[in-house]
């Protein structure tokens, strides 16, 4: 086994998805977000999620869609990016669902002379400002221009730019869209997905949606939003809220989910030297650390080439149960951590997983939920596991 390795535990994956598709059966179609390599998590994954019930699945771009169709040929498949023209046979090969962004792409694929007919779904900007139409005109026009196709307008759908807790522009968007799809009858339109994992757990879902989109949550992580807790001041917070939902008619925010989730993927390396520093030397670049006693340190073959992150600072790792914080800078491949005598070379060393929690390991690296797993899992060798 490698110095430095993922852990990605396939049974956790498929029971994550029984447990979300059990809790959320108001939802006609969940769609998977396997993006950037399922989250860092591999496409060797897909079919543990396949297994536990997700039927559609969505990708960035064509090669994600080639990478995850040597794993799975049959599972609906969404591109969430529009596919470049010249690679239009490609998407059509790979039978890929297409995002429309404009009316200006649509024509364009109109024109295309690839013969596939091809599921598609309309991308509303109701306030990203990234991708998708804009004017309400456009979308009913576009929606008719699919009429007339060989294709089939199989979805339309929206990003949230917030989480929508406490928070009007959560329902601006909700609302733009709605204003944006006026002219359709969105009834006859099979899926039509708001949100991602957040929205879905974090709110009632829309009267309009059929379809929701999971990520972080279909990966092992609870995201929805906690209480304040008790107390006075935390009461006081929570009328407060109250107050303010009723009085500028914001959405419902349902904290404290209770769901059964398991993270799927941990992060593991070993120690390639035990070594005494004495009071007053110095650990790492910069000599950014000095020993205020006599301690020990083990030295680790990681660093930010794994996709840690460079900052020590606040990190610790698990050995044998125990928490052992880094000491000095991240290097590019190794890091010191100060330990004890219960510490030898044939320990095994997490970072991520055990005691240290994606939460934790974000703030170690300052570095969000999903970059976290993309940055461990790509830049690591990947070991898949079940449960016996």
């Amino acid at each position: 086994m490698t110095d430095t390795y993922t852990i990605i535990n396939l049974s956790n994956l498929k029971h994550n998805v029984e447990a979300l598709l059990a809790k959320y059966p108001e939802y006609k179609t969940h769609i998977g977000i396997v993006k950037g390599d399922a989250y860092g998590h591999g496409y060797e994954a897909i079919n543990a999620l396949y297994e536990g019930g997700i039927r559609y699945f969505a990708v960035s771009s064509v090669d994600e869609a080639e990478d995850f169709r040597r794993h799975n040929k049959s599972a609906k498949l969404l591109c969430l990016e529009p596919v470049a023209m010249d690679r239009i046979d490609d998407a059509a090969e790979l039978n890929l669902t297409l995002a429309i962004p404009d009316l200006d792409y649509l024509e364009q694929l109109l024109k295309n002379p690839c013969k596939h007919a091809f599921s598609l779904h309309l991308q509303i900007d109701s306030g990203f400002n990234r991708l998708g139409f804009k004017d309400k005109q456009e979308v009913k026009k576009a929606a008719d221009l699919i009429d007339a196709s060989i294709h089939t307008l199989e979805g339309i759908y929206q990003h949230y730019a917030t989480a929508g807790i406490f928070d009007p522009y959560y329902d601006a968007q909700t609302a733009r869209f709605k204003e944006l799809t006026s002219l359709l009858d969105l009834s006859r339109i099979p899926l039509v997905h708001l949100g991602s994992g957040i929205a879905m757990m974090a709110h009632p879902k829309d009267e309009i949606a059929t379809a929701t989109r999971m990520g972080l949550v279909m990966y092992g992580y609870n995201i929805s939003p906690e209480s304040y807790g008790g107390g006075i001041k935390n009461k006081l917070r929570a009328a407060r809220d109250k107050h303010f939902q009723k009085k500028y008619h914001l959405s419902e925010t349902i904290r404290d989910v209770e769901i059964d989730l398991k993270p799927a993927i941990s992060m593991k390396t070993r120690i390639i030297q035990l070594k005494d520093v004495k009071a007053g030397e110095h650990i790492g670049y910069s000599a950014g650390f000095e020993a205020a006693e006599d301690i020990r340190i083990a030295v680790l073959p990681v660093g930010y080439n794994n996709g840690i992150g460079h900052n020590g600072s606040g990190r610790v790792v698990e050995i044998k149960g125990k928490l052992y914080p880094v000491v000095g800078a991240v290097g590019m491949n190794m890091m010191c951590v100060k330990v004890d005598k219960d510490v030898s070379y044939d320990d095994e060393v997490t970072l991520l997983g055990g005691r240290i929690t994606l939460g934790m390991f974000s703030r170690f690296s300052g570095l969000g939920l999903a970059e976290v797993m993309l940055g461990v899992g790509k830049n690591n060798k990947r070991y898949y596991v079940q449960d016996q």
